[in-house]
């Protein structure tokens, strides 16, 4: 009988069982190992939050306000050291005032001026007259500034040596001090209004040579600088210009000018001066000839030489200023019919002196109209011309033949100078108007 196999049956690894990990023994962990910071964390976890969201709310609104201050609370030239003078006058809105700030560039935004001076209760402290303010000023220091009290009911205007009645009228029309020139050129004809107001208009009308003159006040308005009311009329600008004028004249005309030196022996002597017998008018017109021939100060004897020298010996002066007078212009290089003119200014067509004063002169052009250089006097000099443009430079001849050739040099470049002028003049008028 066969035996019974005995079946094998197939060994089995050993199963490890891993202990099971209890709730108790994961609190452990977390408490003393991997996980032992859960209980900060969960502390610090909102406030990581909300320090967060806060620092994005700031972060958002520095932005906004960095960009809204930039374009209508920050100043318009942070680094300008620019001051401009900003008038105020009497009943003007805060409306109006924002508007001319604005336009003058020294705000952002106007409307923003309007509702910061209403929002403070400003409006009422707000007054008229002239304040310094500059493009580097917040609105808040332009608002402090228009209602400290600091405002000043004076403007300084400056009357320039040289400049014509028309110059200082469009310069006062500029700077806002008159509204139009209308006034001011019409007043500066009025003689019966202003005739006991100058020693030298005075002197004029009684020599009989105010008719035909352009204006009657040409040459009695005195350069200098001055200290008038903001509500100056074009009236009381005037005397001030013309008082001047008469103190002017006392210190050049009246006064007593000897001058005196040593020689060898400690023995004084007058200086020699020369002996003139114009009126105190043709001086006036004298001086402005001179003030508008020379450039440069240490010319003015030298031309005023001349003129007197002329005078004396029966000579046309042949001044091109006097020249181009009635037309307004300034030319270095004048044509046959600008010299051949025939009216009451010009010295090329008439002789001795033009009928008036074509500018108003410095007091250095009154002095060396009286007193020229003697030097030249007593050498004769006859003639001179302007060199370069634009270096102020004069050179003088004793006779016609120097004369002309001094010219033929330098006629060239006046003739460029005058053209690249009149091209920059049209040019100028092309403009848009602001």
């Amino acid at each position: 009988m066969a035996k019974k196999r005995k079946r094998r049956t197939a060994r089995r690894r050993p199963v490890i069982q891993s202990e099971k990990y209890s709730i108790r023994a994961l609190h452990e962990d977390r408490e003393y190992g991997l996980y032992w910071y859960a209980w900060l964390w969960k502390l610090l976890r909102p406030v990581l939050i909300f320090l967060c969201s806060v620092l994005m709310v700031v972060g958002m609104v520095s932005v906004g306000y960095d960009r809204i201050y930039g374009a209508f609370f920050a100043p318009v030239a942070r680094d300008s050291v620019e001051m401009v003078e900003f008038q105020i006058n009497s009943g003007e809105t805060v409306t109006q005032i924002g508007q001319r700030l604005e336009d003058a560039k020294l705000l952002r935004d106007r409307r923003v001026f309007k509702y910061m001076v209403q929002f403070k209760g400003l409006t009422n402290a707000l007054s008229y007259g002239v304040f310094k303010l500059s493009p580097a000023m917040s609105v808040d220091q332009i608002i402090e500034e228009l209602t400290s009290g600091s405002q000043t009911n004076e403007r300084v205007i400056t009357i320039v040596p040289g400049w014509t009645c028309e110059d200082i009228a469009k310069y006062l029309v500029d700077i806002g001090a008159l509204e139009d020139t209308r006034e001011f050129l019409s007043l500066c004809n009025n003689v019966d209004l202003f005739v006991g107001s100058s020693y030298a208009l005075r002197d004029a009308q009684n020599a009989g040579t105010l008719p035909g003159r352009k204006y009657a006040l040409e040459g009695y308005l005195a350069p200098d600088t001055y200290r008038v009311f903001t509500s100056a009329t074009a009236e009381s600008i005037i005397r001030t210009l013309l008082n001047q004028h008469n103190k002017v004249i006392d210190s050049v005309y009246y006064a007593n000018h000897a001058e005196y030196y040593t020689d060898e022996e400690g023995a004084y002597h007058e200086v020699e001066r020369y002996a003139t017998n114009l009126t105190m008018d043709q001086i006036v017109t004298l001086a402005s000839m001179i003030e508008k021939e020379a450039a440069n100060r240490e010319d003015y004897a030298r031309v005023s030489a001349v003129f007197h020298n002329r005078l004396r010996q029966g000579m046309k002066l042949e001044s091109d200023p006097t020249a181009t007078y009635l037309l307004g212009e300034n030319k270095l290089a004048l044509t046959e019919a600008e010299t051949g003119a025939a009216n009451n200014y010009n010295t090329y067509f008439l002789p001795g002196l033009p009928i008036g004063p074509i500018c108003n002169p410095s007091v250095a052009a009154l002095e060396a109209a009286q007193a020229p250089d003697m030097e030249y006097i007593k050498q004769n000099y006859l003639y001179f011309c302007a060199t370069e443009p634009g270096s102020g430079q004069l050179v003088f001849s004793i006779s016609k033949e120097e004369h002309d050739a001094n010219v033929a040099m330098y006629r060239p470049l006046w003739e460029e100078y005058d053209r690249r002028q009149a091209l920059e003049r049209a040019a100028e008028a092309q403009k848009p108007a602001d």
